[in-house]
């Protein structure tokens, strides 16, 4: 028998589903590579650099993520590149790091974790944690 989902139950589906979308990557006008550096500790991964195609690479497929999962599924690298991007509601800020994560600033100033698993080729580095045997 299929039953109707209620309209409160559709309204969370559709509200889930915008929270881990993407920034798209067609809202992009600019991305631009500010800086890049690494935490204390971090000096093996100085080398850690992007180019603007390969930050709006990774922008464009990071999606929304908890705290908790960034820090159960990603290695949080002490590595970054910072920059901006600009769509048609502002400015943008955010920080990549090497392990597939990143923080992004909502031109509102709100800000947002994302992660992504299918950007290896732009980090040089696998995504997602580092399993060992």
């Amino acid at each position: 028998m299929h039953r109707p989902i209620s309209a409160l139950a559709a309204v969370f589906l559709l509200l889930a589903g915008c929270a881990s979308a993407p920034l798209p990557v067609a809202s992009l006008d600019e991305v631009h590579v500010e800086s890049r550096g690494f935490d204390p500790g971090g000096e093996s991964c100085a080398e850690f650099a992007l180019t603007a195609a390969q930050a709006r690479y990774f922008l464009a497929r990071a999606t929304v993520v908890t705290a908790d999962q960034q820090r159960e599924g990603w290695d949080v690298l002490p590595c970054y590149v910072r920059g901006t991007a600009r769509s048609a509601s502002g400015l943008w800020r955010w920080e990549i790091r090497a392990g597939g994560t990143a923080t992004l600033e909502t031109p509102a100033g709100d800000s947002e974790l994302r992660a992504c698993t299918g950007c290896e080729n732009v980090l040089g580095r696998p995504g997602g944690k580092t399993r060992r045997p």
